[in-house]
């Protein structure tokens, strides 16, 4: 149901009143169930162009923040925005989506199924009146009611001068706790998450627990060693793992990096695959977190598996 919301409405939420030095804003449109006044909230917010690394890592915490009850917030934009939603639905949680025009207007239409989704099961909300299309100065300001509704934005992926970003700084502005997601230097899209932790602006994450850690310590997860053993993963295999990146990499690069012979490279990379540990992506082969983690554990062990096929990596 379509309402209007306004200061000193039991539905307001009370940190929206408390953005200084930003403006709040005097109402907000609603559509969908009750805002969750009650309840922490957690910002995930990010490119609309999102790696395979990224859109894992976004639903990995929008998933866990809902599945621990923390409503989650996003700007309904395609990429990290739309993949936190989704997650925090999947999860059974409550997400809001914040829009930067009016009730009326479909939005990116890419996610007008996703939207009736959210109006069913979660919250939209605008200042906007219903007619008004978005333009490029709503969104800087959809951006503070984001960080307004939360007690902590989390940074997965964007540019310098992303909208993301622009949510970050305002967060900061209103004393709210910022996280960022690191990414590889290779990446441009981790730029932006990179340079607020270089400046620290923004405290690192990568797992849930670390932003529990902080906003609510009794949830900290004890987390589970899901890894396969290093014992079971073969000295290919694990040669492929450590040639592998959080972006895509071509056949013909990680042929190179490896020494592997193109037949035994796409073997390999299969049972990567079915292991869960790399996934195929635009543009060529990425590690996944499973298969970060067992790289990681390797690495640790100061050994290396048993051989795949009977022998060490070939070499060309």
């Amino acid at each position: 149901m379509r309402r209007t919301i306004r200061p000193p409405d039991a539905e307001w939420p009370k940190g929206l009143s408390e953005i200084e030095p930003l403006d709040p804003p005097e109402r907000l449109r609603v559509d969908g169930l009750p805002l969750p006044t009650d309840s922490p909230s957690i910002a995930v917010v990010g490119t609309r162009t999102p790696t395979g690394a990224g859109i894992e890592i976004a639903t990995t915490l929008a998933r866990a923040f809902a599945e621990a009850g923390f409503a989650v917030v996003s700007g309904l934009a395609v990429g990290i925005d739309a993949v936190a939603h989704r997650a925090a639905l999947e999860a059974g949680g409550h997400t809001v989506g914040v829009l930067g025009g009016g009730l009326d207007i479909d939005y990116p239409k890419a996610n007008r199924d996703l939207r009736r989704q959210i109006e069913e099961r979660g919250t939209v909300v605008t200042e906007y009146d219903d007619d008004v299309s978005p333009a490029k100065f709503t969104f800087p300001r959809r951006n503070r009611i984001i960080a307004g509704l939360v007690q902590a934005v989390v940074v997965i992926e964007g540019a310098i001068t992303s909208g993301a970003l622009v949510t970050a700084r305002l967060a900061l502005d209103a004393n709210r706790s910022v996280f960022a997601v690191p990414g590889s230097v290779r990446n441009p899209m981790a730029v932006g998450p990179n340079e607020l932790i270089r400046t620290s602006r923004a405290a690192l994450v990568t797992s849930p627990s670390h932003v529990f850690e902080d906003l609510a310590p009794s949830l900290v997860w004890q987390e589970t060693d899901d890894q396969p053993a290093v014992s079971d993963i073969g000295d290919t295999e694990l040669a492929v793992l450590r040639a592998l990146d959080d972006t895509p990499s071509s056949i013909d690069r990680l042929a190179l990096l490896t020494g592997l012979k193109p037949g035994e490279l796409a073997v390999t990379l299969s049972r990567l695959e079915v292991r869960s540990l790399a996934r195929r992506n635009y543009g060529g082969y990425e590690i996944t977190s499973a298969g970060a983690r067992t790289r990681c554990h390797s690495a640790k062990s100061g050994g290396l598996g048993h051989s795949g096929s009977g022998e060490g990596p070939s070499r060309t």
